[in-house]
């Protein structure tokens, strides 16, 4: 390597002295210019700071680039440590360094060397720092990347915790493949009308966060606008959703992902006062025209579920159970009769008892509807064809139309009542029109005592004829309550009465 050493006039009275002192000087060495330095065709040194701490190498690359080093040579090495590329107008983003700049960090190598002893403690010096360096990085690193999992691990909870709509959906399907697709319909639809559009805010909450004050916000609307049995239902379908919940994780097989972390049921802690019908409830003709004409055409009430009801009405008020648990096989349109069973007794066993039931015109015209519907299924009362009406779901349907807008006479609202309620309509029906009481008990199936109970008890047919002229009186007193003949006899209207058709049947 050569450096271009400018020559330099020394005074004659500096050049003497001792030998030490006053000996002929070497030319003191020169930095480049800038000229020089941008102008280097192959190597070109300057020394940084004073004499012997090294010196600024550039050496231009066959690629053109002038690259910049800081270099010191011993007597037994030669160390370099790059310092950049040498540039005009430095790029950001890159290590291109004016010259200036390079200087600057040459020196600064050159001190620090100095005081670690040398470039090579220095260099060694450097290495621990960086290996300290990249330690604490990849520490931070570590912890950053540790930190982003525990947050990523903490949202995908949060986001599988369910929310109070998530809660009752999950509900609604746990109760799909165990309820009728009426009860089912009955629940959604509560969800839509009752829950998600008056309250979406609510709904949006996470199930965990929902307190009592919630579920009145839901309860209290229902019960203000008078549909109180209903807000005693929404109340008993929001228990069960959360006691669903309390369990629904730990359930083997559960295809739904969510989870709702819940420690209480908040819809527990609300009450709701009972509304319960008088004991002695039964429609007025007019209670009972309304319900008979509108019953079918209200919301939520399935056309079998509406049929059910004026089948026994018009069987003159048969027990509604006994009237569910029948097959098809029960009824026999040609002799125009169904076979009831009633069982009293523990577990419906300790007696068992045949009611043989005279069908009328308008009952066994019910009965040819249904067959049209639900003739392919074992059950005539039935949805879905899986398993009869389950019990309670005649008292929700009742309630549907008291809460519709079918539940008027005259502007006012029709009192409440059950579907037990129909059989002491029947009953009171017969007494108005002077049905003697026995024929009523007959068609009614209320006990009897004595030998005559033990004769029909066996011989189911034996109280037949007495039935079937309960049943044409009966029919009688209810076609003039329902407004299809006059207190004459003159004949208004008559509903859905058609002949027999042994045909059509059996």
């Amino acid at each position: 390597m050569s450096f271009y050493v400018s020559p330099v006039s020394v005074p004659l009275h500096e050049k003497r002295g001792t030998d030490g002192e006053n000996g002929e000087r070497m030319a003191k060495r020169t930095r480049m210019t800038e000229m020089e330095a941008y102008a280097v065709k192959t190597r070109q040194s300057e020394p940084v700071g004073s004499r012997g701490k090294g010196t600024l190498l550039l050496e231009r690359k066959a690629s053109g680039a002038i690259q910049a080093y800081y270099r010191e040579r011993t007597s037994d090495s030669d160390k370099r440590l790059p310092l950049g590329t040498l540039a005009k107008k430095p790029r950001v983003g890159t290590d291109e360094q004016s010259l200036d700049g390079i200087r600057g960090e040459a020196l600064r190598i050159s001190v620090e060397a100095a005081a670690a002893g040398g470039i090579a403690k220095y260099l060694e010096h450097i290495s621990v720092q960086q290996i300290a360096a990249a330690a604490s990085r990849a520490a931070t690193a570590a912890l950053e990347e540790a930190e982003r999992l525990e947050r990523f691990r903490l949202d995908e909870i949060e986001a599988a915790r369910g929310s109070f709509h998530d809660l009752f959906l999950d509900y609604i399907e746990s109760r799909r493949v165990k309820a009728t697709p009426g009860v089912v319909k009955e629940l959604e639809r509560l969800l839509k009308t009752n829950m998600q559009e008056p309250h979406p805010e609510v709904m949006r909450m996470k199930a965990r966060d929902i307190r009592a004050d919630h579920i009145l916000t839901i309860l209290n609307p229902i019960w203000e606008r008078g549909s109180k049995v209903q807000a005693d239902r929404m109340r008993s379908f929001l228990v069960a959703a959360f006691n669903h919940g309390l369990t629904a994780e730990s359930v083997v097989g559960r295809s739904n992902a969510k989870t709702y972390s819940l420690e209480i049921n908040p819809a527990a802690m609300v009450k709701v006062d009972k509304v319960s019908a008088p004991v002695e409830r039964a429609l007025s003709d007019a209670e009972l025209k309304q319900f008979w004409e509108t019953v079918e055409d209200t919301d939520g009430i399935g056309p079998v579920m509406a049929l059910l009801f004026k089948f026994v009405i018009s069987t003159g008020g048969q027990r509604i159970k006994n009237l569910i648990e029948t097959t098809w096989a029960d009824y026999d349109l040609d002799a125009g009769t169904v076979l009831l069973i009633h069982r009293k007794g523990r577990g419906g066993q300790t007696l068992s008892r045949p009611h043989l039931v005279p069908l009328s015109d308008r009952a066994i015209a019910i009965v040819r509807q249904v067959r049209e519907i639900n003739g392919d299924h074992p059950w005539p009362w039935t949805t879905h064809g899986k398993q009869p009406f389950v019990i309670s779901s005649p008292t929700h349907a009742v309630a549907d139309w008291l809460d519709s807008k079918h539940a008027l006479i005259a502007g006012g609202k029709i009192p409440t009542f059950s579907p037990r309620d129909l059989r002491r309509t029947c009953t009171q029906l017969m007494q108005k029109h002077g049905i003697d009481d026995r024929l009523s008990d007959l068609l009614q199936a209320h006990g009897q005592t004595g030998v005559v109970s033990r004769h029909y008890r066996n011989n189911p047919e034996a109280a037949l004829p007495e039935k079937r002229k309960a049943i044409e009186l009966f029919d009688r007193a209810l076609a003039k309550a329902l407004g299809e003949v006059t207190d004459t006899g003159n004949v208004l209207s008559i509903s859905r009465r058609k002949k027999k058709n042994p045909d059509a049947m059996s």
